[in-house]
């Protein structure tokens, strides 16, 4: 039996087998399972056409006709050509489409421990953007026979966002722009998401709001709600009696607790971990590795310093009603490249032309509020495991 007749065979046998299937699930039914595969695929892509959009950008120095030719040529993803050739090219780069810039803004949601946490984001079509608050409740009375009701109703403020630019740079090797395979892509994406999640947690959780900064949690916090930490020895007394502290600020503020949450610096979270009761059993280890602490869920960030403090070595913890938290976001996003510029890192200037590198920047809008300010309370002056 030569090739082909063997060939021709196994085809039949094929047939044969497929046949019962086809006829019990209807015509399309084959066709439909591809569809599907087509559908999962594209779903678990999606990010990398992001880092891919990148690249191209990166290899073309920012010109998206030279980008569209090159995904064409190395990619061979027609989406993406399309993506690059919807875009548009300003003074300050390359606009991506609102698609991908939301895209980034999804991915941005795991690495953001304030976006994580439940914080509520609103897209901002304009550069500002007015949120009712409630600003104090109404009021009631009890009343005797025939007498008219008092009428009373809540008071409101306004919150305002106004659109703060972000600018993160992002070097990446030249040598790894040459590689077309979704490694290469995953590392740019990584690298490109990371860079925007640390920088805007710094800004909502310390930043003051001065200036063209977000307002952080730390400087929405009233007076009332910016608790010191118990000095002296510290104790799993001490302890628990600071954490109960900042839970009760919120309730006797009337904070709904919706998704209420804790943030702290991972000093803080390993002290926690580790504390022991007079037993010798873990007071909070338990809970803490199911992700919770006093039944809220915690995060841990380094954006929360632990070099506060005259002595250099205190840190802070927050407890916060993250369904007040807003994120006022621009649906655009702004990428650039350049092979010959410069950056800043760690104290020195790198050369992105001696080094091989191309420097990717990218310019996001956005600004962060909180409706109700006494959602938010602080433990200042941790020196716990210092």
């Amino acid at each position: 039996m030569t090739t082909e007749e063997a060939k021709r065979m196994i085809d039949e046998i094929v047939k044969e087998a497929v046949k019962p299937l086809k006829e019990q699930q209807g015509p399309k039914f084959i066709e439909q399972l591809q569809k599907e595969g087509n559908k999962m695929e594209t779903k678990e892509d999606k990010s990398l056409q992001v880092a891919r959009i990148v690249r191209a950008l990166a290899a073309s120095k920012g010109d998206p006709e030279r980008a569209a030719a090159y995904a064409k040529k190395n990619f061979g993803d027609d989406e993406i050509v399309k993506a690059l050739s919807v875009g548009t090219l300003n003074a300050g780069g390359y606009i991506v489409p609102e698609e991908y810039s939301a895209e980034i803004i999804e991915l941005l949601r795991p690495q953001s421990v304030v976006r994580r946490m439940g914080a509520v984001t609103i897209p901002m079509a304009t550069g500002t953007l007015n949120i009712p608050k409630l600003a104090g409740g109404g009021s009631a009375s009890y009343i005797g026979e025939n007498t008219d009701i008092g009428v009373t109703q809540p008071t409101f403020g306004t919150v305002q966002l106004t659109w703060k630019k972000l600018a993160a740079i992002v070097p990446i090797s030249n040598d790894l722009l040459r590689f077309s395979s979704p490694a290469a892509d995953s590392i740019v994406r990584d690298d490109l998401v990371m860079a925007m999640a640390l920088r805007e947690d710094a800004a909502f959780i310390r930043d003051d709001g001065v200036g063209n900064v977000p307002k952080g949690l730390r400087s929405w916090a009233p007076d009332s709600n910016i608790i010191p930490a118990t000095t002296g020895t510290t104790t799993l007394a001490t302890v628990t009696t600071d954490l109960g502290k900042l839970i009760l600020a919120l309730k006797k503020a009337n904070v709904r607790f919706i998704r209420p949450g804790w943030l702290m610096s991972p000093r803080t979270e390993m002290f926690l971990l580790t504390l022991r009761d007079g037993n010798g059993n873990f007071a909070f280890r338990p809970e803490m590795l199911t992700g919770r602490l006093f039944s809220y869920p915690y995060a841990v960030t380094t954006q929360i310093p632990e070099n506060l403090g005259v002595g250099e070595n205190e840190s802070e913890i927050y407890l916060v009603d993250f369904a007040d938290a807003i994120i006022g976001e621009s649906t655009q996003l702004i990428i650039d490249a350049s092979t010959e510029a410069s950056y800043y890192q760690d104290d020195a200037l790198h050369s992105a032309f001696s080094l091989d590198q191309t420097l990717i920047r990218v310019i996001a809008e956005h600004d962060f509020a909180m409706r109700h300010e006494e959602s938010v309370a602080v433990l200042t002056g941790v020196t716990w495991s210092a």
